[in-house]
Parts: structure tokens; C-alpha cells; sequence
């Protein structure tokens, strides 16, 4: 039987995530409501269709790996991910399930040991055709793995976590990050013309980010290469490699990305990288 603080606790969260529904507040509350029942250091919230949407983090170590790398290109080496790719079901999943012990070393190097998750789980919620929610349930090194009895109360909610999912994301629009809140007074113009010169990360050369930057200000591929003096050719094969690189397939996808990019990527206040002459 649960003990009635719990319960009392329990409502409270589930209330607040009710409250939140088709607000901005959702996915925090929605993490809130989980973390009442099992205890985890760190939650991201993805929606994946073609390519990863970043929908909501809580991540306080080596966020910036997320923007940088992650969401650029590790998420194709990610065992969730690949999973999801050969058919994971809706449920709760953890990574011993879905690496099966084969863990990418270039993965493990690049996300595990970079950021210090020691226990991962997966929250598979296909909420409408064409998008399914994964959430990540990550644990620092200071915590245990995960017992049995924790695993028991995150199969009991998940029935709920799908369905206010459901509820939340059951219209057809396409997916916007959440906005993690920049300082007051933070200029919209040096934002933007941040996120052109950072797009990509270290993914792309110098050459590539110009070359993205343009695309993403409406220029076509003679304009590009004039602006940049280059040849024609030289600017397509460029494109072709950002696009590989950040696995786009279009600019309606380099957009996208931007987009997200823009929201999310807090400013470092540097100032953007000038072209080359």
C-alpha cells in the first residue's frame, strides 16, 4: 500500500502535470511527475521523426555536449536510437536491454565517459504517426543502478506518462524546441547571427559553416560563390558535405535544425565568426 505522503506527493505531480498540458511548463512537469517516483540525476526529451528534435533537457553537466555533439551526430550511434530503428516497442527500456552489451566505443567515449551518465533509461512513447518521444533517465556516478523495484514503478506510471504525452503532442504541427531561458536582454540579432556561425559544431570545417550560414540567410549556389569567391562546384560540394555530416537532406532540414539550434544554444557571448575574404 503506498503510504500517504507518497500518495499526497504523487497527486501533487500529476496535478501540476495536468495543469501544464499544452503549455510551454509540460515537459518539466512531466519529468517532475517521474522523478517523484524514481529518483534520476539528469532527463532529456527528444522527438524523433527524420532526425532528432530536442523538446527539453534538465542537464546541469556538460550540457553544451548535447548542442554540440549529440544532437549533430552521436544520436546516430546512440543504442536507443538504433533500437527504436529496428522496431523498439513502446515501454521502458534500459541500455543493457537495447546495447545488449555491445556499446559503440566511440559512443561510450564520446557521451557515457564525456558526461558521467553510469545508468540509462529509455522511455519509448510513439505518440502520433510519424513521432514517437523518447526520454532519457540518466544517473551520475554518485547514484545506484537501478533496482528492481524501481523498474516496477516506472512500468506502473508509464501507462500514464503515454497517455499525457498523447494528450500533449496529439496535433500534427511541427516540433519547436523549448526555449531554456537566456538572460533578460539578450539581443535578437546577435543571437541569430551567434547561431549561423556556431551551427553545426565542431562537425563542420570553417568553409562548411560559411557555406550553411548563407544557405540559411535565402542565398543560392551562384550568389554563395560569389560571396565567398569561390566556384560554383566548390560551394555544392561543400553543401553536400554539411549535409552529410549534420545528416540533413534538404534545406528545409538545415533550417530546422537552425531553428532549434537558435532556441536552445544558450549565448557564450563571443561574437560570430567573420568570413573569410
Amino acid at each position: 500500500m503506498t503510504p500517504p505522503l507518497a500518495a499526497d506527493a504523487l497527486t501533487a505531480s500529476l496535478t501540476a502535470a495536468v495543469d501544464a498540458l499544452h503549455g510551454s511548463g509540460f515537459p518539466a512537469a512531466l519529468v517532475r511527475l517521474i522523478q517523484q517516483q524514481v529518483a534520476f540525476d539528469c532527463a532529456l526529451l527528444l522527438g524523433v521523426g527524420q532526425r532528432p528534435v530536442y523538446l527539453y533537457d534538465n542537464l546541469s553537466h556538460q550540457r553544451a555536449l548535447l548542442f554540440e555533439r549529440y544532437l549533430t551526430s552521436h544520436f546516430s550511434q546512440d543504442p536507443f536510437m538504433l533500437a527504436l530503428e529496428q522496431g523498439l516497442g513502446a515501454g521502458v527500456w534500459t541500455l543493457a536491454q537495447v546495447s545488449k552489451g555491445r556499446l559503440d566505443p566511440e559512443y561510450r567515449h564520446h557521451f557515457y565517459q564525456a558526461t558521467g551518465w553510469q545508468e540509462e533509461v529509455g522511455l519509448i512513447l510513439p505518440v502520433r504517426g510519424g513521432l514517437t518521444l523518447m526520454l532519457f533517465l540518466g544517473r551520475l556516478d554518485k547514484r545506484q543502478t537501478l533496482r528492481p523495484k524501481e523498474r516496477a514503478r516506472l512500468e506502473a506510471i508509464f501507462p500514464l506518462v503515454h497517455s499525457l504525452c498523447r494528450q500533449h503532442w496529439r496535433e500534427a504541427v511541427p516540433l519547436l524546441a523549448q526555449n531554456p531561458a537566456r538572460p533578460d536582454g539578450t539581443d535578437l540579432k546577435g543571437a541569430v547571427e551567434q547561431a549561423i556561425a556556431s551551427v553545426g559544431g565542431d562537425r563542420l570545417t570553417r568553409r562548411e559553416r560559411q557555406v550553411a550560414g548563407l544557405l540559411l540567410q535565402g542565398l543560392d549556389t551562384e550568389a554563395i560563390a560569389q560571396t565567398l569567391g569561390i566556384g560554383a562546384g566548390t560551394v555544392k560540394n561543400h553543401r553536400k558535405h554539411l549535409y552529410g555530416k549534420l545528416h540533413l537532406r534538404s534545406r528545409a532540414e538545415l533550417f530546422r535544425l537552425f531553428l532549434n539550434h537558435l532556441i536552445t544554444t544558450p549565448l557564450s557571448g563571443a561574437p560570430p565568426e567573420e568570413p573569410a575574404p
